[in-house]
Formats: structure tokens, sequence, C-alpha cells
């Protein structure tokens, strides 16, 4: 008997063993995507869905996304350079005893303004050649006319002539050629006194803004200038623009800059000529823009940074908080029904402040998550 019960018992303990356990996991078995009590957020494939009961209801803030016209804007350093065409090196024609300094350092000068004057051997041989070539051509050039009479009264022949004009136009060569030797030294043999030294003139109107010589140097080395002259009345802007911002750019378009050497002024221009050549090695090129500069603060050689002013048109624009980075891509977290969040990845523009611009990926209209974005990654 006693063998009996203690057989019913055991059998009791396993039937209530396996009773229990089966309740145990049915109540631990959750429907598919089910909300569980006091769940913030679930997942449903690439949703978030932010349950009733859900404390995140009460932190979560959206947005609804509008498209405004913008002007958009590019940013580019830039250098402060002197117009090519108002800055000339000044070189001595010839080399030659430097024999005085007729400007300083920070002078202005006028177009054809004499700079310095030099003693050249050179020079004066080619005067020499000068007065020598006209005597030639003078003393032919009567040979040529008493011939023609001689002719004319039949005392000389045909041949006496003919080689008279080639005598005369032989020696008028060598006038002519020894006449442009002088003027392209900038001498008038017609004007000027013969004997003078060589004199250099400045080519165009401007300042002083570099000295390399002293009185009484001897100048061997034509390549190497004696001082240079520029207009700085108008300068140059030269922005480098990456080559992919290229396209957002054209000839007339306005900007704003600022130069590090006065922060706080604003000056504006307009693009003069965009580069036609990208370099090879850093992948920009170079845009120039004229500004003027009549009291020459803006000195070449000045770092800038330029703004190029876009023209206004609809942009899609959020705040930066709306944006959430994942690797190199850009998210932002949509309300496509109420509660239930869906991410879109976009393309981003340029930052105007604490809002950005979206330029791929998202419409007006749309119903965006402020911040918070990154406790959906």
């Amino acid at each position: 008997m006693g063998m009996k019960i203690k057989k019913d018992w055991h059998l009791l303990a396993a039937v209530l063993i396996v009773i229990t356990s089966t309740t145990f996991i049915g109540c631990n078995r959750a429907e598919p995507n089910a909300v569980m009590p006091g769940a913030k957020f679930e997942r449903q494939g690439d949703l978030v869905v932010i349950p009733e009961q859900s404390s995140l209801r009460d932190r979560l803030k959206f947005v609804t996304v509008s498209a405004d016209k913008i002007q958009s804007q590019l940013s580019a350093p830039a250098v402060v350079e002197a117009d090519p065409q108002k800055y000339a090196s000044i070189f001595p024609p010839l080399s030659g005893h430097l024999t005085k300094l007729h400007v300083q350092l920070g002078d202005s000068v006028t177009n054809g303004q004499l700079l310095a004057s030099l003693e050249s051997p050179d020079f004066f041989t080619a005067q020499d050649n000068y007065v020598k070539a006209k005597s030639v051509e003078e003393l032919t050039r009567r040979a040529l006319t008493r011939q023609r009479e001689l002719l004319t009264n039949k005392v000389a022949a045909q041949k006496d002539v003919e080689q008279a004009v080639s005598d005369y136009e032989s020696a008028k060569s060598d006038f002519d050629t020894a006449s442009q030797q002088l003027l392209a030294y900038g001498f008038n043999p017609e004007t000027d006194k013969l004997g003078q030294p060589l004199r250099v003139y400045s080519p165009l109107t401007g300042q002083v803004v570099d000295m390399a010589s002293a009185h009484g140097e001897y100048r061997n080395d034509v390549t190497m200038p004696l001082m240079t002259v520029a207009d700085l009345s108008t300068i140059w802007l030269t922005a480098s623009v990456q080559e992919k911002d290229l396209r957002y750019l054209t000839k007339g378009q306005e900007i704003s800059a600022t130069l590090t050497a006065y922060p706080g002024e604003k000056i504006n221009g307009a693009i003069l000529f965009i580069g036609d050549m990208v370099d090879s090695d850093i992948r920009v090129a170079k845009v120039r823009i004229a500004v003027a500069n009549l009291q020459t603060r803006f000195k070449p050689g000045m770092f800038a940074t330029v703004n190029f002013l876009g023209y206004p048109e609809p942009q899609i624009k959020v705040p930066t908080t709306v944006i959430v980075q994942s690797g190199e891509s850009s998210f932002v977290f949509e309300q496509i029904k109420p509660w239930v969040l869906q991410p879109r990845k976009v393309t981003t523009g340029s930052q105007l402040g604490d809002e950005t611009i979206v330029t791929r990926g998202l419409d007006a209209g749309a119903s965006v998550l402020v911040k918070e974005g990154v406790l959906f990654q």
C-alpha cells in the first residue's frame, strides 16, 4: 500500500512539472511585431514604430519640410593679385652703369616718366652707328639726285643712275635699321639729343611697388629687373575653386569677400574670368574677380575668402539636427504615418547658420524628426 502511494505522488509531481512548464512558455511567447508593455519603440523591417504607451512620444518633435527661395553660397580661398595688364617689371634693355635713379620706392609715376639712366657702351655704339648710317644715306641720296640730273641733260648713262639707286637703297636700309634700333631702346634720334645716356621710362601709370637697384650699380644681367611699377587702383581676387563646384559659377555672378587683414569688412564684386584649366594635382581652377582698390589698402599677396552668391531658387532647408550621419551617408527620419518613422537617405548641400540644404532625397511637405534620430540607428 505504501509503495503505491509513493508511485502516485511521483506521477502527480511529473504531471505538475509538465503543466507548469507549458504554462510558463505560453505566457512568454509574443506575436510577431507585437508591442510589449513599456517598450519605447520597435522595428518593423526598416520602419520604426513608437508605441502609444512609449515615453518617447513626449520627447520626439517633428517639423514639416518646406521649399524656400534660397540664395546659395559657395566659399573658396583666394589671394589678392595685381592686374597683369597694369603690372610691369622694368628691365634695362642693355647692360651698363646705373648713373641715376629718378624715382624711389613708393613714388607715383605716370606713363612715359623717366625712371633710370644708364651709361651703356652698346647704346653709345648704336648711336654712333646711327650717325654713320645717316651720313651715308645723305651722301648717296645727293649722288642719286646728281646722276638723275646728269641723265636728264644727257651727260650720264642710265647704268650710272641705276648704280646710284642701288647705293642709295642700301644706305637707306642701313639707316632705317640704325634708327629702329635706337627707337627700341626708347631713344628717338629725331628729337632726343645724341650722346646722352640710355634712359628707361615707365610703360604705365602707377606706383613703384618694388625697387631692386641702387645708384652706381653696374647692371650686366638684363634679365634682372631694376624695379616694378604697378597700378593697384584695381586688383584681382584670385579664388581656387574645386573642380566639382565649377558648374555653379558663371561670368558676371555676384560675390562677397573678406580679407584676413580686414575681417569685419565685406567686399563686393562680380566674376571677371573663370579659368579654362584645372590643376591636375589639386583639382582646382582659378576664378578671378576685379575689385576697386582706390586707397590701395588691398595688397598683392593678401589672403581672402570669396563667397560666390547663386541665384535664388526653391530649395529644401531643414534644421541641421534633423540630419543623422551613418558612415559617409546622411539620413533623416520621415514620419510617414502617425508615430511611424522611415529613414530616408539624403544628399546635403551648404549649411546656413543652424540649417542645412537638402539637395536630394526629401520632398516639401514631409514631416521629419527634428532630433533624437541617433536613437534609431
